[in-house]
């Protein structure tokens, strides 16, 4: 037992590093451990937060993503639609037109019809008027008076007709 031995500068000793064992748990290892354990639960703390963050920006991501496709869905509705009203615009402005060509040809045989008959008609008069007086030169001094008057008649009834 000569290596262990006990005496009173042992005890003393003994009690000076249990008294310093005391005084730094008080006033030293329980103030680092509360200062690692705050440390240690911000750390954490802001690791959950960003880990939360990192979910809502990958949520607004697949939300943008599926809003972006909505309205590229939407904008290619809308330009098929007005293309298709731009052609049936455009259809209908061609029938209008056809129409309104179809009667101005109409019109325009109407109107050529109607002129054709009466230069037909003012020709006939015309001719009848020609060949009355050339009948007056002619008959002028072959028939009487009555004879004249008669053939005449007989002349304007024909043209007449």
């Amino acid at each position: 037992m000569d290596m262990f031995e006990i005496n009173l500068t042992s005890v003393v000793q003994l009690m000076n590093f249990l008294i310093l064992l005391y005084v730094l748990k008080v006033y030293l290892y329980d103030k680092y451990f509360k200062v690692m354990d705050a440390r240690k639960e911000k750390i954490e703390g802001e690791i959950k937060k960003a880990e939360d963050l990192r979910r809502e920006a990958e949520e607004l991501k697949k939300q943008a993503s599926e809003e972006l496709k909505s309205v590229r869905e939407r904008s290619e509705e809308i330009i098929r639609k007005a293309s298709e009203e731009a052609e049936n615009i455009i259809n209908e402005a061609k029938k209008r037109a056809e129409v309104e060509a179809d009667k101005i040809l109409t019109s325009a045989k109407e109107q050529i019809e109607r002129e054709r008959a009466e230069m037909i008609s003012e020709v006939e008069k015309k001719a009848g008027e020609v060949a009355i007086v050339l009948a007056m030169k002619i008959l002028k001094g072959t028939l009487d008076e009555k004879a004249k008057k008669e053939y005449l008649m007989k002349i304007l009834k024909g043209s007449e007709k």
